[in-house]
């Protein structure tokens, strides 16, 4: 009896695989140059280190054992991640094949750039795509197989991914889109090193990002050593443990070696910020020669990475070694001055524009947003805010009487706070005074406590609805006197009140005031004053306008539409009124802060303070109400038209006083309900 049994070809085995015992030949860069295809947004494209030259360092300083870590620092779209992610990824594959981990900011996006960088990188790219089996299995969206027995797993920074795992290589992407540290654990970075401790020599772990950390205490440059970064965490952090590598230009006329950074980009003075712009050009700042971006490609392809002390303050490269600094981790940064992407025109008319906006506005998140992902550089806050203290704020204060509208005030905000609960519960009133340039004054801050509907008893925002009523003839509807003695008043333009006030605590989860905020304002409508009150609400994810009017709809339990809310992006409100009481001098959005209020409404103005990621944080049990009525006022001013107001031709409610809508002659009684138009009933014609 035949059986007919095919096997399989031992010798065609053999030479199908052959490939995998080469030895490793090739530097990361030479792989890459030589296989590499990367995506490009639409397709894929080859990679080629000469576009980003300024790459092939850091890329070839993963291969060296020398190193135990290698930590990039560089702006947004400059090449960084194709070359440290997609790079790294062709050389491990390729030429030292070793389990790898990736970290990405979230686990979405980890899925995000499987499914579409990474696919068609495999795909494109021959060696690795002849490397992968082929086998549903081995190629999925968080780990991928490869015939050569590595494993490629793509995951986000938590407990599980970074504990009791061991991998030769271990990589982190936008290090400073996430925390730093992971749960209980500690520094990711840290855990990272820990699971490629095994592999020795052979093992590695990178990091690469754009600075998202806020300088919380900077140091006077004149003090920095010359490589150094400004003390931050995040990424920075990572760069200053390491031998702080810069790239450098060469002079094409002095031939001195200079770092490229920001400063040395220079402009004409011009009013129109894309004239000035248009006039962008480097200069050499030995010799002042000015260099057109047209040679920026050219000082890329031979300019040179130098350790710290490598190059001495005339420019000449140090020959003693002695004086260089030395480290088991390669760091390197660079800045958006030689991005192979950016363009100095473009570079020039956004921080143009981002300082004139924190100019005009005190709003830094522009300037902020321009320094850390257009240039690469830790952000250092221009108000520097949280270094100013109560006691410095009351001997600035200025000493005008309470409860009158001051000489140059146009326009009043009042502000509400409400507390619930029932030990403390109140509103918090306080009326703000705007003039001319914003300038603005605290005029009176006071406390709704009692209500004469239930015998004077304590109110309860959270409970009852009648104590929400108070409100229209204290806050809403209250008037002010003009401080020239002529009798007059001025009526509010606008009230605006918070909507998410915290009750007492039941069964553990603390009430709202909301249901009943939302009652008092249809209420309002009613009795023709809603156009004069607003609900506001932190937005509870970043929103990009500054105030956004919003109506909750059916998918709320107490809104189906029909009341305006205004979200508010509170980090950047806050940035502004701290930006105002910070100013010593007088000028546009100048606080004259108020010598008849008490020590606590100082401290609860400066209660807060920003964190390494730039948000404002209270501490525990803290109190800030006066620092929350003031961002409600900045907001409602925002809401209104303020920061686009023409002081020259100004709308009636910002006027001066013998012009002004909101002010009320003494002999007249202020009208504040809003009358309905009458709806006139037109005859239906002949035919119906």
């Amino acid at each position: 009896m035949k059986f007919e049994y095919k096997f399989a070809d031992a010798a065609a085995i053999r030479r199908s695989l052959a490939h995998l015992c080469l030895p490793a030949d090739k530097t990361p860069v030479e792989a890459a140059d030589e296989y590499l295809w990367i995506s490009d947004g639409m397709d894929t494209t080859k990679f080629l280190s000469s576009m980003t030259p300024y790459m092939r360092e850091p890329m070839n300083a993963l291969s060296r054992r020398i190193y135990e870590a290698v930590i990039v620092v560089g702006p947004a779209r400059s090449g960084k991640t194709k070359a440290m992610v997609e790079g790294w990824i062709n050389y491990a594959v390729t030429q030292a094949p070793g389990d790898m981990l990736l970290i990405y900011s979230t686990k979405t996006k980890a899925v995000d750039m499987s499914k579409v960088d990474l696919d068609r990188c495999f795909s494109k790219t021959k060696p690795i795509r002849d490397l992968r089996t082929g086998r549903k299995a081995d190629d999925n969206l968080t780990s991928k197989q490869f015939k050569n027995g590595m494993m490629l797993k793509l995951d986000s920074a938590t407990e599980t991914s970074l504990s009791a795992s061991t991998y030769r290589y271990a990589g982190c992407t936008d290090y400073d889109s996430s925390d730093d540290a992971v749960g209980e654990e500690g520094s990711k970075f840290q855990l990272m090193l820990m699971r490629v401790q095994n592999a020795k020599s052979s093992g590695m772990a990178m990091a690469e990002s754009s600075p998202g950390r806020i300088v919380r205490q900077p140091i006077q440059d004149a003090q920095l050593l010359p490589h150094e970064s400004q003390p931050c965490s995040g990424i920075g952090a990572l760069y200053n443990q390491g031998d702080r590598r810069r790239f450098y230009w060469q002079c094409p006329d002095c031939d001195a070696w200079f770092m490229p950074h920001f400063e040395v980009l220079k402009w004409d003075d011009l009013d129109d910020p894309q004239d000035a712009a248009n006039s962008a050009y480097c200069e050499c700042p030995r010799c002042t020669y000015p260099i057109k971006e047209k040679q920026k490609r050219q000082l890329n392809l031979d300019g040179q990475w130098f350790r710290e002390g490598g190059v001495d303050q005339y420019g000449q490269v140090v020959d003693d070694d002695s004086l260089v600094r030395k480290s088991k981790w390669a760091t390197f940064w660079f800045e958006g001055i030689i991005a192979a992407y950016a363009c100095w025109e473009k570079l020039v008319y956004r921080y143009l524009n981002a300082q004139s906006q924190y100019d005009n506005s005190g709003d830094e998140e522009a300037l902020k947003s321009f320094m850390n992902i257009n240039i690469g550089r830790p952000y250092i806050l221009q108000s520097q805010s949280q270094e100013v203290g109560a006691h410095e704020l009351m001997a600035r204060a200025q000493d005008y009487p309470r409860g009158v509208v001051p000489e140059g005030g146009r326009f009043l905000i009042m502000s509400i706070d409400v507390q619930g609960g029932r030990k403390n519960s109140r509103f918090v009133v306080q009326a703000q005074v705007f003039g001319e340039g914003l300038q603005r004054w605290i005029i009176d801050r006071y406390e709704i406590l009692t209500t004469p509907y239930r015998n004077g008893d304590r109110i309860n925002p959270a409970v009852y609805a009648e104590d929400w009523d108070l409100l229209i003839e204290l806050a809403i509807k209250k008037t002010y006197l003009l401080a020239d003695d002529s009798g007059r008043v001025m009526k509010p333009l606008l009230t605006l009140c918070d909507s998410g006030g915290s009750g007492e605590t039941r069964d553990n989860k603390t009430t709202s005031v909301t249901e009943l905020s939302y009652q008092f304002y249809n209420r309002l409508k009613g009795k023709g004053l809603s156009h004069l009150f607003r609900l506001v609400k932190g937005a509870s994810r970043v929103p990009k306008d500054l105030v956004k009017e919003s109506y909750p709809d059916k998918r709320s339990k107490h809104a189906h539409g029909e009341i305006p809310l205004l979200l508010l992006h509170t980090n950047r409100l806050k940035h502004r009124v701290s930006a105002s009481y910070v100013r010593a001098e007088f000028g546009s959005r100048y606080f004259h802060l108020p010598a008849w209020c008490s020590r606590e409404w100082f401290d609860e103005l400066t209660a807060e303070f920003v964190d390494e990621n730039g948000d404002w944080k209270k501490p525990e049990k803290a109190a800030n109400e006066s620092f929350d009525l003031c961002v409600y006022a900045e907001a409602g001013m925002h809401y209104k038209g303020g920061d686009e107001l023409n002081w020259k031709n100004p709308p009636g409610w910002a006027d001066e006083w013998q012009f002004n809508t909101n002010v009320i002659d003494a002999d007249v009684q202020p009208l504040f309900e809003k009358t309905a138009r009458k709806r006139y009933r037109h005859s239906r014609g002949i035919y119906g």
